[in-house]
């Protein structure tokens, strides 16, 4: 036993060092002599022509001379800052006494917004090629990384798919650097935090978790924090990865982590007791936690009066049932329980089906795979023919095909309207249209008692999600009724004293006075 416990010891070290090798954070050490260090970055980064290694020289006052040298990448830092804020201040202008081991005297002299001292040459790499410049000179153990990037970025403009006739017109962009500053525009309390976690070996994409300290449950930050640290992959190529390697049922069809485009939106989740997941360059932020209901709730919900947003809320849920059931009520009703049809509209329908050389069931699905197909091409072709084609592409697939005979009239009507409801809840689009196979598939076989099982399975399977830990039905199941202010319907803006208890929080009050006006003055 003895024996095998240390071969076990022998194996676990040995897994330990090879995950050390492996790391992008080993510690290679400066070489004194630039020539050297010159070397070691050439074969660290290859022959490619955007990296530059601009040679220089630094004048002492004592007529003694320092041989150095700019390391960095074009296209990723700013030529002119390169220039006027990086090299002219170093080689016009003498040092007036000998450097230090710190560098403190051309730090000093730099005009960039950061330079930080570094004394690992492999950590200094992945940092150059995250658009910083290295500054080393000659018989120095160390190196200067300094702040001047550069690159092209996207201008900020209102997001296509979260748009709103009353708010804000800005959206996130692939830089985050640039969505952090949109948050503390709207933040502006030095408890809004920011942490970067790099993430890929390869691809070392920055995650940033944003949150208020004073506000979140700070146990909720750390299961975030722990997932992340637990990734170990070569690459992260978009939020949906990350999204779908922390949470909590990745084999589920329903979406536990959220997503927004929408500055002003982000900031509201922040305020909440949310935490937010910024991936770089990519616009969407993700968040956490995230609840069934948010998928019929929109920022501008809370810029209209709260009649009318509690309204549309109600037509959101209705729109959602009508998507997902409306197939599969059609053939239920039209091959197992007919008596359920009115009167007058059994010869209609039994006219239409006269014609159709296929099954009712065949016909349905025809039908929902073709508007998948056509709604697909609409998405993936250009805007000018996307449009086109999803408008007029519908409109003649489906007199075409009632003229043939190879589809009835109802059936073009049942579908049409299922795919319609869906895009009034946008969020969750892709997931009601498997719900809607799904439902139709057991209702074609089994009729009326296949749908009702059908949809008592789905709601069981909602009811056992959770979104870090948060039960991704509440506020209703389990049942905070101070939170249906804000569920279905919208209770005015004044009502809506406490934050939600359905999101962990240590503030529970977000309004503590406000003005009497309903009173004549």
């Amino acid at each position: 036993m003895k024996r095998y416990a240390n071969i076990k010891k022998l194996l676990k070290n040995m897994k330990e060092r090879q995950k050390e090798g492996n790391s992008n954070d080993k510690w290679q050490p400066f070489s004194t002599n630039i020539n050297e260090n010159e070397k070691t970055l050439r074969q660290q980064l290859g022959t490619s022509q955007d990296v530059m290694f601009t040679k220089f020289t630094i004048k002492l006052q004592n007529g003694d001379r320092l041989s150095a040298m700019l390391v960095a990448i074009d296209g990723l830092v700013k030529e002119d800052a390169k220039r006027d804020n990086v090299l002219k201040p170093l080689i016009e202008n003498p040092l007036q006494e000998k450097l230090n081991k710190d560098l403190k005297q051309i730090q000093e002299r730099l005009s960039t917004k950061k330079a930080t001292l570094e004394d690992n040459l492999s950590k200094a790499v992945f940092q150059i090629l995250k658009a910083k410049a290295l500054l080393i000179v000659d018989g120095f153990n160390n190196g200067l990384l300094i702040t001047i990037e550069g690159f092209e970025t996207r201008a900020i403009e209102e997001p296509d798919t979260e748009q709103a006739v009353r708010g804000a017109r800005e959206g996130f962009i692939e830089s985050t650097g640039v969505n952090v500053s949109l948050l503390r525009r709207r933040v502006a309390h030095p408890s809004l935090r920011f942490e970067t976690i790099e993430i890929g070996k390869f691809s070392q994409t920055g995650v940033t978790i944003a949150y208020i300290k004073d506000i979140v449950d700070l146990d909720l930050v750390q299961r975030v924090k722990h997932r992340l640290d637990k990734i170990k992959v070569d690459s992260i190529s978009s939020s949906g990865d990350v999204e779908q390697l922390i949470e909590d049922h990745p084999y589920s069809i329903l979406p536990t982590i959220g997503n927004t485009e929408r500055p002003d939106k982000a900031a509201a989740l922040l305020m909440e007791g949310r935490v937010l997941l910024l991936i770089d360059g990519n616009p969407f932020c993700l968040y956490v936690p995230h609840l069934f209901l948010e998928s019929f709730q929109n920022i501008e919900d809370y810029n209209s009066r709260p009649y009318y947003s509690s309204f549309i809320r109600l037509l959101r849920f209705l729109a959602f049932f009508i998507s997902i059931s409306f197939p599969a009520l059609y053939i239920s009703v039209l091959n197992f329980n007919k008596s359920l049809i009115p009167s007058d509209m059994i010869v209609p329908l039994i006219q239409a089906r006269e014609t159709v050389p296929f099954p009712l069931a065949m016909e349905v699905i025809m039908m929902i795979l073709m508007f998948e197909v056509v709604r697909e091409a609409g998405v993936r072709l250009p805007k000018q023919l996307g449009s086109a084609l999803s408008i007029v592409g519908a409109l003649i697939l489906g007199d075409v095909s009632v003229s043939a005979g190879l589809v009835g009239a109802p059936t073009i009507v049942i579908v049409s309207i299922s795919y319609i409801a869906a895009f009034v809840i946008t969020p969750i689009a892709d997931v009601t249209a498997l719900i809607r196979i799904g439902l139709f598939i057991a209702s074609s076989v089994f009729g009326s008692y296949g749908l009702c099982m059908a949809m008592l399975g789905l709601l069981t399977h909602m009811v056992s999600l959770t979104s870090l830990g948060v039960p991704y039905m509440t506020p209703f199941s389990p049942s905070h009724f101070q939170d249906w202010k804000d569920g279905i319907i919208r209770f005015p803006t004044k009502l809506l004293k406490q934050r939600p208890k359905s999101i962990p929080n240590k503030r529970t009050t977000r309004m503590k006075s406000l003005p009497k006006t309903g009173d004549k003055q």
